[in-house]
């Protein structure tokens, strides 16, 4: 099958939560049919990845994002997306060069699947050449009304709350409605994304194809009993992590510290904001910034958080954790969409004073560490490692080429 992948940014280095899901799938897919990737970069720097995507692409095509001068254009831009009844984040990720880069891709070969990930790249399907009849999928990270929402709820900067507001307000109508007018199926990560899709539209053709984790490259690391370390993993100019990392220190961590004073709080995230890198003032926490690996800073911690209060789709930080043998404890909207049981295989708290009594719980209890180390691990291997979610992704390209 020939395959065309269009995607907003670089699957390569998979730094990211949506970059670690296509370039582990891109990887799986590539080894059946052929894939043609087309990507948005957010710089020229990221030119050097294409070597590596090569390897597994019978064709690789890039557009670098070009600076939007002067902002009168770019506020006209989203004026008109507006009134074309589509949120603004469209006209934010909109670009000609890309628009032309579509049309000129697909209308040099015939593809069989045309797959474009994430909605705010939805509208360049229109742009693919008229000679195109293959079938056309979308991947959702996450149901852009849900994350929306919740992500009002604790966004604290005016302009910022406006334009999310904004984004939620006609993401409602546009997303369920658009996308069962151009595309013959969606792909969410959970059961739970695709009963929010179900219930905005029936008409969606909507198939679930999980987050995953590479099982066969994380091994179980031993853990180190006298470490008294929290990981936080996440990008950290993503609004939901900043939320959730500063609510864990202002509400929770002084708790975990009232009675276990040596404990210590690793943040690990690239591109992390004002407000994240001023916590490591406290001699109590270390803000890493990027890593190439993340595996020594697991290494290094007794257990992971996620103390997340917004967001969407899965966390992959989660399945990671598992795989690498790292309890977790999370609220219970952290664990969304997972396969996931309190007391077995992690630990659900939603409040602070329950949040930290789960967390001092794990450093006190060898034997609840290790029982949830080892159903999280087995949890990973039997049903989220990426071999087996790509064999879902395949199944569902299957139906939808018998269709065509």
């Amino acid at each position: 099958m020939r395959i065309l992948l269009i995607t907003s940014n670089s699957p390569y280095p998979p730094v990211t939560g949506g970059k670690v899901r296509a370039w582990h799938l891109l990887q799986q897919i590539a080894r059946y049919h052929d894939v043609t990737l087309l990507s948005l970069l957010d710089s020229a720097d990221e030119l050097q990845a294409v070597s590596h995507l090569q390897r597994h692409c019978v064709q690789v095509e890039t557009v670098v994002k070009q600076r939007r001068r002067p902002r009168g254009k770019l506020f006209l831009r989203l004026l008109m997306t507006i009134l074309k009844g589509q949120p603004p984040r469209n006209g934010i990720t909109y670009y000609e060069e890309m628009r032309q880069q579509v049309h000129k891709v697909t209308s040099g070969r015939p593809f069989d699947l045309i797959q474009v990930e994430q909605s705010h790249m939805a509208p360049y399907i229109e742009f693919v050449a008229n000679s195109q009849n293959g079938a056309r999928l979308i991947t959702l990270y996450d149901v852009g009304a849900a994350q929306y929402e919740r992500t009002l709820k604790v966004q604290a900067n005016l302009q910022n709350r406006f334009w999310t507001w904004l984004d939620w307000f006609f993401l409602r109508h546009w997303e369920p409605t658009y996308l069962a007018r151009h595309f013959d199926r969606c792909i969410v990560v959970s059961a739970v994304d695709e009963a929010l899709l179900r219930r905005a539209n029936p008409a969606l053709d909507v198939a679930v194809v999980p987050n995953g984790v590479d099982a066969t490259r994380y091994n179980l690391l031993p853990i180190n009993p006298a470490s008294k370390e929290i990981a936080f993993i996440g990008k950290m100019n993503y609004v939901p992590n900043v939320d959730s990392i500063l609510f864990f220190y202002r509400e929770i961590f002084p708790l975990i510290q009232a009675q276990v004073a040596e404990a210590r709080l690793l943040i690990v995230g690239t591109n992390p904001v004002a407000e994240v890198r001023a916590l490591a003032a406290d001699p109590a926490v270390a803000v890493t910034g990027y890593v190439e690996d993340i595996v020594p800073y697991y290494q290094r911690a007794c257990l992971a958080v996620v103390p997340l209060r917004a967001g969407g789709g899965t966390r992959l930080k989660i399945l990671e954790s598992m795989a690498l043998g790292r309890p977790v404890v999370s609220t219970t909207l952290g664990c969304e969409g997972l396969a996931v049981t309190h007391g077995e295989n992690i630990l659900i708290a939603d409040t602070p004073a329950d949040f930290a009594a789960q967390t001092i719980r794990l450093f006190n209890d060898e034997g609840l560490r290790q029982r949830l180390v080892t159903q999280g691990r087995c949890l990973v291997e039997t049903t989220y490692d990426w071999q087996i979610i790509a064999q879902k992704l395949l199944q569902v390209y299957d139906q939808a080429g018998s269709k065509q």
